[in-house]
């Protein structure tokens, strides 16, 4: 068994010990040791091999050298305690990365062997690494070890989990970062925007967070295209991205959650295919561009984590310093710095570029790294602050090589003001507070007119701040538009008042008219309000109108035409009682039974009053005046129309039903015959007019109109009634177009007989035609029907029974005399078997009157 223990640390130390010689690193021997997980060279071609060198990679070793080297320098920080550090390339490779994290923490569990062999020390803290989907690698490696990073860029929001409470970061998660590009779409009013970013967890879930964030934010704008970009088909998929783009041309504002070879990638594709109009927002920073990029960056937007250039880093950074600090890569160091043009073998010009090349390797992180360090130095503080005051120097520092579990409680009461503000994690090892500096990249051209891109810091936004603060503004932005404005990103135009958006995808929309009856006032919205129920839209579909009342008036062409035709007709019937007053003892007139003649020419002007009426606007009372007024005038018609046939009957001897003949009709009898009817009437009418009166009546069609009728009844009794009433007329009125009938043949220029019986048709036409429209429909038509049936009636009395005679009167008046009636009575009694030979006359008859 312990043969076997000892094989295994054999092989486990010869192994460590081929990997180490694979590995260049920086290090640097103190009482506490730091680890350090840097990608210093970009990814090779091989797993196994490194490519070029990162500058921004080199960047955070420096500044974590940095950090150290002013904290061993400071004597109000572990004064008496010398912090180490061990720093490795991962090359931007993740199993490259977690071997060299198994190293740095197994030294560790086999300390005093790998102190033997490599005389190296334990680390107490890792710091590092940069990227997010290498930190939640790492991350569970440290949690499964109980053994603490800190990472100054791995921003992932993943990373705010319990599975990673190993892993603290002193750079905010990118749930802030989500929250301050929102505010940014929200202060420009962009509503249809694209999001894309690399397939790993730092881009995954940023977009994730941006469209909870939308979500969260009542969609105030639309995510309308998310895109990732999966790391084996890099090239592929970002061409057919910038393809899509170009397509969508509503789309004018695009969100670029990647960085590295990502982005510089992406914009060699956009500026390959001539993407131009777009406004472009990062999520990281972007330095390795190239001047063929400049046309594409331009009026790009950078919300990068806040930087504080001005901290002494670049002063310490010197070309002994730099030597001194990374021998194992000072010969492609030179390299990077022998790209300058000043000759090297002079000092001054050497420097020069130098410096050229400390400006190359300024990052934002570089802060954030200084800040974790200093966390980690704080966190020692305090335990040492904490240990007893007996113990001597050298148990101080086997405390503090001992003491790695005590990290995570530690660094949970660290609180202090650091380069990026003010320092403190909660228990998921995230920062409490966060700030962004808001960067516009600007093309700008040189001395030499030579174009170059400037970062242009422009705004800022503050997590602590309120809602509507924390997004500030104090430069202008220059945008990538031939305006030189803020473009517009949005599915659509913001829908016009009077319709309302319908949604075709979750990001876009159409505009739609509002339904009939429904309105809208506010632009963009999605619904529309039902009007009133008197009310209906306008043509626009912005306001509620009053509906249109479509009864008949007087200013309506309808109504015109009605009223010419009602007017004439009254003034025929003036002109037709003028003339009978004033030819009154012709034969003609004595012939037509002039009183009758008068009586019926008012039954005639009451008609046409009716529709007169029938033009005003519906109100109770006249409702109750109109019923009764129709069929009291109907029946006035009627009645001496009926006495009017009895007495050519009578004296004609023309029976009206089969074998019965009226011997005379005298004027006792016809005025029992007009009372009669007038009672029987009244029986019907006057009970319906007291139990259940009309009544006006509105009739809504929604959205189309009101009309105002008079309703007939209310009730059942009120029904039966009226049904009553109109069965009554009926009655009488296909009775007296029987006998009108009946009577037909009699001598035409004697008596109007023919003509009564044409007048008696129409009258039934009439009233057969309007009680139909009356009992089933409701509407202006009605209001109509009930017109032109009554004109109807009325001009069929005026044409058929008053026309002719009138005509004789004026246009024939030999035919006006006495012989001539006598003549065609004889001739009528001897040519008609059905009636006596010899007709009965009496004194009227002998003066031309029946």
């Amino acid at each position: 068994m312990s043969r076997n223990k000892h094989s295994s640390q054999f092989y486990l130390v010869i192994f460590w010990l081929l990997f180490y010689a694979a590995v260049q690193a920086s290090y640097r021997e103190g009482d506490v040791m730091l680890g350090g997980l840097f990608s210093v060279h970009l990814q090779g071609t091989s797993e196994d091999q490194c490519g070029e060198l990162d500058t921004l990679g080199l960047a955070r070793v420096l500044a974590m050298i940095f950090a150290i080297e002013k904290i061993n320098n400071d004597s109000k920080i572990l004064s008496n305690v010398t912090l180490g550090y061990d720093i490795r390339d991962y090359c931007e490779t993740i199993p490259k990365a977690t071997r060299i994290t198994c190293d740095l923490v197994k030294d560790k569990c086999f300390m005093n062997i790998t102190q033997s062999i490599k005389g190296r020390k334990s680390i107490m803290a890792l710091v590092g690494p940069e990227e997010s989907s290498t930190a939640v690698v790492i991350g569970g490696c440290l949690q499964m070890l109980n053994v603490l990073g800190i990472s100054a860029s791995a921003t992932s929001p993943e990373l705010s989990s319990d599975t990673y409470s190993h892993m603290y970061r002193t750079v905010p998660s990118d749930t802030f970062r989500a929250k301050a590009i929102a505010d940014i779409v929200e202060h420009f009013k962009w509503s249809y925007i694209a999001a894309v970013g690399q397939d790993d967890s730092y881009g995954r879930n940023g977009l994730w967070s941006l469209v909870k964030e939308a979500a969260t934010r009542n969609h105030s704008f639309c995510v309308a295209m998310t895109e990732f970009i999966p790391h084996e088909s890099q090239f592929t998929s970002i061409r057919d991205i910038v393809t899509t783009l170009r397509r969508l041309e509503n789309i004018r504002v695009v969100i670029l959650w990647l960085f590295g070879s990502y982005a510089r990638y992406f914009f060699n594709e956009v500026n390959r295919q001539n993407l131009t109009g777009r406004v472009w927002i990062l999520s990281d920073e972007f330095t390795q561009y190239s001047d063929s990029d400049s046309s594409a960056i331009d009026g790009t937007i950078i919300v990068q984590a806040r930087s504080l250039p001005n901290f002494g880093f670049q002063k310490a950074l010197t070309i002994k310093a730099t030597q001194e600090y990374f021998p194992e890569w000072w010969s492609e160091i030179t390299a990077l710095i022998t790209n300058c043009s000043a000759n090297m073998e002079d000092t001054i010009n050497k420097e020069v570029c130098f410096q050229n090349f400390v400006n190359r390797v300024q990052t934002s992180y570089a802060s954030y790294l200084i800040d974790a360090v200093y966390s980690v130095a704080n966190a020692l503080d305090i335990l040492v602050q904490e240990s007893s005051s007996s113990m001597t120097e050298n148990d101080q520092h086997r405390k503090l090589n001992m003491d790695i579990d005590v990290m995570k409680r530690l660094l949970s009461k660290v609180n202090f003001v650091g380069l990026t503000g003010n320092i403190s994690f909660n228990k998921l090892g995230d920062r409490k507070s966060a700030f962004y500096d808001i960067f516009n990249l600007q093309v700008q051209e040189a001395h030499n007119a030579k174009q170059f891109i400037k970062h242009v810091l422009v705004g800022k936004w503050e997590e602590n701040e309120q809602r509507n603060k924390r997004l500030q503004f104090f430069e202008t932005i220059r945008w990538n538009s031939p305006t030189g404005s803020p473009p517009k990103s949005e599915c659509l135009e913001q829908c016009s008042p009077g319709t309302r958006k319908t949604i075709t995808s979750p990001c876009c929309w159409q505009c739609v008219l509002c339904p009939c009856g429904r309105i809208n006032q506010i632009p963009g919205s999605a619904t529309c309000n039902e009007c009133p129920l008197r009310q209906r839209s306008n043509e626009a579909r912005t306001n509620c109108v009053d509906l249109p009342l479509t009864n008949l008036k007087y200013s309506s062409a309808g109504g015109i035409v009605i009223l010419v035709f009602c007017a004439f007709a009254i003034i025929a019937t003036l002109f037709t009682f003028a003339v009978i007053c004033r030819f009154w003892n012709t034969p003609i007139v004595k012939a037509s039974s002039r009183e009758f003649s008068l009586v019926l020419l008012i039954s005639i002007l009451l008609l046409l009053t009716l529709v007169v009426i029938n033009l005003f606007e519906p109100t109770d009372t006249i409702c109750k005046i109109m019923y009764p007024w129709r069929y009291i005038t109907y029946s006035l018609c009627l009645s001496f129309l009926l006495v009017k046939i009895l007495r050519i009957s009578s004296a004609f001897q023309v029976p009206i039903a089969h074998c019965y003949t009226i011997s005379s009709v005298t004027n006792r009898m016809q005025a029992v015959i007009v009372i009669t009817m007038h009672i029987l009437l009244l029986l019907v009418l006057l009970p319906w007019l007291f139990l259940d009166p009309p009544i006006n009546k509105e009739h809504i069609l929604t959205d189309n109109y009101i009309f105002i009728e008079c309703n007939a009844y209310n009730t059942v009794v009120g029904k039966c009634l009226f049904l009553l009433t109109c069965s009554y007329i009926l009655l009488q009125t296909c009775f007296c177009a029987f006998s009108s009938f009946k009577i037909r043949n009699v001598p035409e220029n004697f008596s109007e007989a023919k003509r009564i019986a044409f007048s008696m048709y129409i009258f039934l036409f009439s009233v057969l035609a309007y009680h139909p429209v009356e009992f089933s429909m409701d509407g202006w038509y009605v209001t109509v029907v009930d017109c032109v049936t009554t004109l109807l009636t009325a001009y069929g009395f005026l044409c058929c029974i008053f026309f002719p005679k009138i005509y004789i009167v004026f246009f024939r008046p030999e035919l006006n005399n006495l012989s001539n009636i006598r003549r065609e009575v004889s001739q009528f009694s001897f040519e008609t078997s059905c009636v006596r030979v010899n007709p009965v006359f009496d004194s009227n008859i002998q003066h031309g009157e029946t």
